[in-house]
């Protein structure tokens, strides 16, 4: 990641993955500022695409329509090096989607516990429900349970922001940028806890 004179690499895409509502967007934002680098939001990207909510983009053409549109937003913005990619929640249920990720980026997992999702995404009216589960609460515990493997499959360093600030997220990814580790070395899996 360090280049001869000991500085950070730009031409890495560092990829942010995790369930809904652990912060995804904003450290995206946050990176983008801090290390000079444009950020792309899939989500954002498939609502300009479509011209229309992913609410309503899936309440009419269904979830695989949506993610057979993400997965193509995905491989346009993976085709550009040294970006900040804020990755929909369900980004990694698609194999291809997952390989692209793990070829191209630096993949950082935000988690954050049940609890606290819910309480962050409940009063989001915007957001669509994944399933018909009776609660929220179920809901987020089916479908994290569903995406874990491949959250973990994944990841080369993971931040819980249940507790941590943004700016603790953001110094250890940049000193995980900052590390000795080839591009070429996977598996990392660093776990920074507050």
């Amino acid at each position: 990641m360090k280049n001869k004179k000991g500085t950070m690499n730009n031409e890495i895409t560092i990829a942010l993955i995790g369930f809904r509502g652990t912060g995804k967007t904003t450290i995206a934002a946050l990176l983008g500022t801090a290390l000079k680098r444009k950020v792309y939001s899939t989500d954002t990207l498939i609502e300009q695409k479509e011209k229309r909510t992913i609410s309503s983009l899936v309440q009419n053409n269904g979830w695989k329509y949506f993610r057979d549109v993400e997965s193509k937003i995905l491989r346009e913005v993976c085709s550009e090096n040294g970006i900040i990619v804020d990755c929909g929640g369900g980004i990694v249920l698609r194999k291809t989607n997952r390989e692209l990720l793990k070829r191209n980026s630096l993949v950082v997992l935000l988690e954050a516990n049940v609890e606290t999702i819910e309480t962050r995404i409940a009063s989001d009216k915007n957001r669509i429900r994944l399933t018909k589960k009776q609660t929220l609460l179920d809901e987020i515990k089916s479908q994290l349970l569903k995406r874990k493997q491949y959250y973990d499959e994944l990841a080369d360093v993971r931040f819980d922001t249940t507790q941590c600030s943004a700016t603790i997220i953001l110094q250890g990814i940049r000193s995980y940028l900052l590390q000795k580790i080839p591009r070429s070395v996977r598996n990392v899996q660093l776990t920074k806890k507050c």
